[in-house]
């Protein structure tokens, strides 16, 4: 998978679940440049950065949910 294969794949998913566990923040917020950290980071192992993309979703998305329940 290509730098750019990946990017679309990640934004692709965001858009479908943008509803849905803080997804929206990747559609609205990131930029191609930090999608492809995480796959750098990975050494260009897509499904090893996907995972981390959606650990690090799903911490900032239950944060901002325990802050809203406060």
């Amino acid at each position: 998978m290509t730098e750019q294969d990946f990017i679309g794949s990640v934004r692709a998913y965001a858009r479908e679940h943008y509803e849905t566990g803080g997804w929206s923040e990747v559609e609205e917020c990131w930029e191609d440049g930090d999608i492809l950290e995480y796959f750098s980071d990975a050494n260009g192992n897509a499904k090893k950065a996907f995972k981390e993309i959606k650990d690090t979703i799903k911490l900032r998305f239950d944060y901002a949910e325990d802050i809203r329940g406060a």
